[in-house]
């Protein structure tokens, strides 16, 4: 008993400790809200809650990366020396400045709920402007199961390949030009993940039967006079319950795009494509309006934008 009393003095008998636990008996705090409050450096500040902690008088809370303090008062001899240095916190040096900082603190905090409560209405228009809007959609891939297999068809230089290729397992790249496959090659060589290319059309996939988990066309479909034999085949190469995925342009009136840019159709009608997703033996087909646009530059000069919409379905599962 007599060496752990003379543990606990030696604890509190340092002005910074005191202070540290005079602040946390005022409030729950974070590491660097606390390192605020004192005016001190966040490593010091550690040092001395690692003591504390050690000592029993101090809880901690984890909320993601931050952790938060409070005062922990023990039962038994530690107790009652707090009890009794407490009264008496106020004499120490600093310690009028660490509760004029803690008070400006905790004062932010409670402008920093205010002010969104006060712009709740306004946030959509002011605060959901990104510079490329795909940091949400990275949060969600991270559900994919990395052990999946997929296909991009009509991969060209590998744009979408690089993407699919951070999440999953083993991409098959797949297009009709060697030339556009051997830039992919290139432009691939520091993917960590699975790639195999493959020359081949959408018509007539160079893929067995149900060799891929998922099979995306991206930009693709438009260049088709048809959509049915691609589609067709996009199922055939997706195992059952798989899915099959397209982003397409909505039809648009840029005459020009069939010449420089290969386009067969200027855009492409959801309903209609819908209804040739469910002709090639694709069920729960559904579309949906990306956050996105296609950019392309007009002869004149001009940017212009295209929207975007994402069609996918799922090969039938056999029978349970």
């Amino acid at each position: 008993m007599e060496s752990h009393v003379l543990d606990l003095l030696r604890v509190l008998g340092y002005p910074t400790r005191l202070r540290l636990l005079a602040l946390l008996a005022q409030a729950e705090l974070s590491v660097g809200e606390l390192a605020r409050a004192l005016a001190m450096g966040q490593s010091r500040v550690s040092n001395h809650l690692k003591i504390l902690r050690d000592a029993d008088l101090l809880a901690e809370r984890h909320a993601g990366s931050f952790t938060f303090c409070r005062l922990n008062v023990p039962a038994g001899a530690a107790g009652d020396l707090w009890r009794a240095l407490a009264p008496g916190l106020d004499a120490l040096d600093d310690r009028q400045a660490d509760k004029r900082r803690l008070a400006a603190l905790l004062a932010d905090r409670a402008d920093s709920r205010s002010f969104f409560d006060r712009i709740a209405g306004d946030w959509d228009l002011i605060g959901s402007d990104f510079a490329r809007g795909t940091g949400r959609l990275e949060a969600l891939s991270l559900l994919v199961p990395r052990e999946l297999c997929v296909a991009d068809v009509g991969c060209g230089t590998g744009y979408l390949s690089r993407a699919l290729a951070r999440r999953v397992g083993r991409v098959l790249c797949v297009d009709s030009s060697e030339a556009m496959l051997q830039r992919a090659r290139e432009n691939l060589r520091d993917v960590p993940a699975t790639l195999e290319f493959r020359q081949g059309s959408i018509e007539a996939l160079p893929l067995r039967e149900a060799e891929v988990d998922a099979a995306f066309a991206h930009m693709v479909l438009h260049h088709l006079p048809d959509t049915g034999p691609g589609l067709r085949e996009l199922s055939r190469v997706t195992r059952p319950g798989g899915l099959v995925a397209c982003v397409e342009l909505l039809p648009h009136r840029e005459d020009w795009m069939h010449g420089a840019m290969a386009d067969t159709r200027l855009g492409l009608e959801p309903a209609a494509l819908a209804a040739d997703f469910r002709a090639a033996g694709l069920l729960d087909v559904a579309h949906e309006m990306l956050d996105d646009a296609y950019m392309v530059e007009h002869p004149s000069g001009r940017k212009i934008s295209l929207p975007l919409f994402l069609m996918h379905g799922r090969r039938p599962a056999p029978p349970a």
